[in-house]
């Protein structure tokens, strides 16, 4: 399925879902569920507040689907509620940990461009990412979401700018803020 036809299909769904179709939403929800709660996860470190903020993501989904744009992004819109829920919740929990050990063994860890052949390469790639994951902790909500939205969901700076409704210069800044703190904590790898 293209890009355009994905978008008409969505379309599709969201108009029906405002003539009360709660299948159509379903399947909406069915689509989209994995990405959300993959990015609530690694926002906020813990399974349980990701599946928390995932409903509440497509709570808050459904009862404002009316101010959707149908011709805009439905996954950007619904990654920026994502987002903000996630962002204030941090913000309403002060500095946020996570546990480490559960965090690697989820597989959030970054594949590593390093030989792994040997256990000693394997010990050093699994300490520096350990490393890494604990300064992303440490950063403040908004830095923290720039840089899982771009190093782990892989988005552009565009597509953050547009699903977190900021100017493009904002998320810049806060990119390269988070990056120069994480740098900062854990020095060059």
């Amino acid at each position: 399925m293209t890009g355009a036809e994905v978008s008409r299909d969505e379309a599709e769904l969201i108009r029906l879902c405002l003539d009360g179709d709660k299948d159509a939403f379903d399947r909406l929800v069915a689509r989209h569920y994995r990405g959300i709660y993959n990015m609530t996860y690694r926002m906020l470190g813990n399974a349980e507040d990701a599946s928390d903020l995932t409903q509440e993501t497509f709570l808050r989904a459904y009862t404002r689907l009316e101010t959707f744009h149908l011709g805009r992004s439905f996954s950007a819109w619904i990654r920026r509620v994502a987002a903000n829920l996630c962002i204030d919740h941090l913000r309403g929990r002060g500095e946020a940990t996570a546990s480490l050990d559960e965090r690697l063994e989820a597989g959030i860890e970054q594949a590593d461009t390093r030989a792994a052949g040997s256990p000693e390469a394997q010990t050093e790639i699994a300490e520096d990412a350990r490393r890494v994951l604990a300064a992303v902790q440490k950063l403040p909500p908004k830095q923290r979401a720039v840089l899982i939205m771009r190093h782990i969901e892989g988005m552009t700076l565009e597509e953050m700018a547009a699903a977190l409704r900021w100017p493009l210069g904002t998320v810049k800044v806060n990119l390269f803020r988070g990056r120069e703190a994480v740098r900062e904590m854990v020095g060059e790898l």
